[in-house]
């Protein structure tokens, strides 16, 4: 388990890679991610497809690439 805001770093990276309409999971034991991962998410054009608390204080995101340079044109 990686603490805030290595989660949002990773995601970024990994979104950058993916092709759009794969979807990433992201767990992490902190719970500003709750906040973070969306927030940017929506800011750059991608979908937050769920929000889950999971067991011992984690919780699971899953982010579906869009195309986040219609969002800049």
């Amino acid at each position: 388990m990686i603490a805030c805001p290595i989660p949002l770093f990773y995601t970024k990276r990994k979104i950058e890679e993916m092709q759009i309409g794969e979807e990433i999971e992201v767990i992490a034991d902190d719970p500003t991610v709750k906040e973070t991962i969306p927030k940017w998410s929506r800011d750059h054009g991608h979908e937050i497809v769920s929000i889950e608390d999971i067991e011992d204080n984690q919780f699971r995101i899953v982010v579906r690439k869009k195309d986040d340079k219609k969002r800049f044109r």
